[in-house]
């Protein structure tokens, strides 16, 4: 495999979920999401409902499919959150439809019923609009709460510095020390046996609190190396900004990141391990949303989109989306010479070259020059 291919192959593995592909049937506007710009048959199929006789096809035909859109996301995760969501609501209209006339005494009748199972489109794309709706909303409440986290671990961090410094941390030890005693202490008492022998959960009990304990002083001891630390970097910082003859309290950096060990769950509690601002999962938000409409006029059947979407147009297409990084074709032509293989282009202007060259007279390439601008074998292709 060449170098190109490679790369090629490793961004659209790190672009997997990033982009969503929506297909809609041109008869029945029954839809399909796709994380690949063109249609997988078998995929494809999965999602679509039996609605009825003749209503779920043994294939795709492309030429019955039309790109409807294609969203682009900030981030993987949120794509493909977004691709598990729609699916689910999709799902949940064609198992809880609505009758077209709400004052009707029975219920369409069998084909009728099938096409509105099948109609999905203006439904699909408000769907759409919610997700993306919902999908700020959280992205506001998970910056909220990793604010309001950060703000707890900071001050816990100052509290436990601040112990430190008064002289808390050899008291701490100390504690810690007698705490261990009386654990082995109870132990051994256990193992003897009789009436005063303290029982299991009493033993239990004990041993979170020394973890507990355990938890605390090295959390005091990081907070306290990590406070010396930012002071005595503000202390340099100082220094210099005086021998220039620049000093300024604001100038000073003084920001204190907290240590991993501030992220730990709290012991005896079932949570696990908080993750630290590094390795924190990229929040949703609707900042970077770009949807690019076949037909922009299609936007229209959702109530409302949130304000930071971006909508654009895609431009020209047959039975596959239009490439994300390339610019839309707006011109017939643009879309020929967009999906015209660039060998075949080759070929045809070397022929068209060869026959100026000739005055009209017959032109023949031979096996070299054909393999040369088709990859491909002459040889094969005359058996």
């Amino acid at each position: 495999m060449t170098t190109s291919k490679t790369d090629k192959l490793a961004k659209r593995l790190a672009d997997h979920g990033r982009h969503l592909f929506v297909y809609h049937q041109i008869w029945t506007n029954q839809v399909v999401y796709s994380l690949e710009r063109s249609m997988n048959n078998n995929q494809c199929l999965k999602q679509l409902t039996f609605a009825g006789k003749k209503t779920l096809p043994s294939a795709l035909r492309k030429d019955m499919w039309r790109p409807l859109l294609t969203a682009t996301f900030p981030s993987t995760s949120q794509g493909l959150s977004a691709f598990r969501k729609l699916r689910e609501l999709r799902m949940l209209h064609e198992h809880n439809w609505e009758h077209p006339n709400p004052e009707a005494q029975k219920l369409p009748e069998k084909k009728q019923r099938g096409f509105i199972i099948m109609d999905q489109k203006a439904n699909s794309i408000a769907d759409l609009a919610w997700v993306l709706r919902h999908q700020e909303e959280l992205g506001v409440k998970k910056q909220q709460q990793n604010e309001r986290e950060q703000n707890r671990i900071r001050e816990e961090l100052l509290a436990l510095a601040k112990e430190a410094q008064d002289g808390g941390l050899p008291l701490l030890e100390q504690s810690l020390k007698d705490q261990e005693a009386t654990v082995e202490m109870m132990k051994q008492l256990q193992k003897e046996g009789g009436d005063d022998a303290p029982s299991r959960k009493v033993i239990g009990d004990k041993l979170v609190a020394l973890k507990a304990m355990r938890l605390r002083h090295q959390k005091m001891l990081a907070a306290d190396e990590v406070i010396n630390l930012a002071k005595s970097t503000a202390l340099g910082q100082s220094a210099a900004l005086e021998a220039r003859g620049s000093a300024s309290p604001d100038s000073v950096d003084l920001t204190v990141e907290p240590p991993e060990i501030f992220y730990h769950p709290p012991i005896g509690s079932r949570q696990n391990k908080r993750r630290t601002p590094a390795q924190q999962v990229p929040q949703y938000t609707a900042e970077g949303v770009v949807i690019r409409w076949t037909n922009p006029l299609d936007a229209e059947f959702a109530a409302e989109w949130p304000a930071a979407v971006r909508h654009d147009a895609a431009g020209l297409a047959r039975h596959t989306a239009a490439p994300i990084d390339k610019e839309p074709a707006f011109y017939v032509q643009e879309m020929i010479e967009r999906n015209t293989s660039s060998k075949y282009t080759q070929l045809r202007e070397e022929r068209a070259r060869a026959a100026e060259e000739s005055d009209g007279e017959d032109i023949e390439i031979d096996d070299a020059e054909y393999e040369r601008l088709m990859g491909k074998s002459a040889a094969e292709l005359r058996a």
